[in-house]
């Protein structure tokens, strides 16, 4: 679970995100302040972290600008405003994402989805090369699993739910798709659709939307997924310097 918070000094903008929040699996609004001078007391002085912070720019008490140079080390910052010039400065201050007001839910999404990954990202080049495992409860009383992250194929999302599969096993443990992904290196792992994760060197090839691992297996990839994770594949496809 994502925790955030949203600084914006319009009543009606914070109540569209909450709306949104709401709406988005895996997010939990821990609170919301239309006075930036406030919200950045309880950021800073929260008990526990907080993930992602949306945030105004133009407010006329202290700009959002500024208070991202506050709270950046803090949280990841989602700039929102309704003045496009502000996108250099909001980049510049170390902001993961910048949504234009009126703000769809599609590109909220995709910003979300987004600045998760770079959130796990971020957490997985803190773990040392040698945690390459993790432990799972499989519902027996006292048992735990060990799971290599270069055994699993894919994990597949049930509600409450999830499925780890690897190749010739495959384990239930009573975790949340948005619990699990969070814990696992982004380096390794990716979301192609809100039910399935895939592990990246499983992937034997892509045709259209779907996606091929080993043994006949065939995965979608989602509408709202379909952007990152194709830029993910570009990034790493080999490329001719020569023109045909």
């Amino acid at each position: 679970m994502y925790t955030c918070y949203i600084i914006d000094d319009e009543e009606h903008a914070i109540d569209t995100l909450v709306g949104y929040i709401d709406r988005y699996p895996g997010l939990s609004l821990v609170g919301s302040n239309i006075n930036p001078v406030k919200a950045i007391d309880e950021i800073i002085n929260s008990e526990a972290d907080i993930d992602i912070v949306f945030l105004d720019v133009d407010m006329p008490e202290l700009s959002g600008l500024d208070v991202a140079d506050i709270i950046s080390p803090h949280s990841a910052i989602i700039f929102t405003t309704a003045f496009p010039n502000y996108a250099v400065q909001a980049f510049e201050k170390n902001g993961s994402d910048f949504l234009l007001k009126p703000i769809s839910f599609e590109r909220f999404t995709k910003s979300v989805t987004k600045v998760q990954n770079l959130i796990r990202s971020q957490k997985g080049t803190e773990h040392s090369a040698e945690e390459e495992y993790f432990f799972i409860n499989p519902g027996t009383k006292g048992k735990v699993v060990q799971l290599k992250y270069s055994d699993i194929q894919y994990i597949e999302g049930l509600k409450n739910y999830v499925i780890i599969y690897t190749a010739d096993n495959k384990y239930i443990t009573y975790l949340s798709i948005q619990e699990i992904e969070k814990s696992i290196p982004a380096a390794k792992f990716t979301r192609i659709h809100k039910s399935f994760i895939v592990n990246i060197d499983k992937i034997k090839y892509i045709d259209s939307n779907q996606v091929f691992i080993g043994q006949g297996i065939e995965l979608p990839i989602g509408r709202l997924f379909k952007d990152h994770f194709f830029d993910l594949v570009h990034a790493k496809t080999l490329k001719s310097g020569r023109k045909r």
